[in-house]
């Protein structure tokens, strides 16, 4: 039970650690008991060999990668541009078929006019056929007085 307490200890003392490392500049900055607890615990130490290893090589950037510059909005700006310019050409390209449908439509028909103009004045057979005359339809065709006569003869008995 005492150990638990005692674990529990060292775990805030580290994290009390921690958070000030963060906050001060060099090691040199701490007070004697953050100094020796440091020397003592070996997470500490690798927190803060982490902590200012990641100072060092933030330093050492160059200014211009920490802050956008002058390149930044212009390049910005270009790219959105170029965006729109193609879909803009894109939407050009589709306007123009409403239009070419509409001219589509009317060439057929007036084809289609000319067509059934054209069918409907032409003639139905040569003028040399000889059978010409001789066509009869299925339903235009004369009745013979023969099958008519066969009813009021039946019915005298004849």
């Amino acid at each position: 039970m005492w150990n638990l307490l005692k674990i529990g200890k060292k775990q805030e003392a580290c994290k009390r650690l921690r958070d000030t490392l963060e906050d001060v500049a060099e090691v040199a900055a701490l007070s004697s008991a953050q100094k020796e607890h440091l020397s003592e615990c070996p997470d500490c130490q690798a927190a803060a060999d982490d902590i200012l290893m990641s100072r060092i090589i933030i330093r050492e950037l160059p200014a211009r990668a920490a802050l956008p510059g002058t390149w930044f909005a212009p390049g910005v700006m270009a790219a959105i541009a170029t965006r729109e310019s193609e879909l803009r050409q894109s939407l050009e390209a589709w306007a123009a078929v409403p239009r070419l449908a509409a001219r589509l439509t009317w060439a057929s028909a007036l084809a289609l006019l000319l067509a059934s103009t054209w069918l409907y004045e032409s003639p139905k057979f040569a003028q040399n056929s000889p059978n010409q005359g001789a066509v009869e339809s299925l339903f235009d065709s004369p009745q013979s007085a023969a099958s008519d006569d066969v009813l009021p003869a039946m019915e005298r008995g004849q």
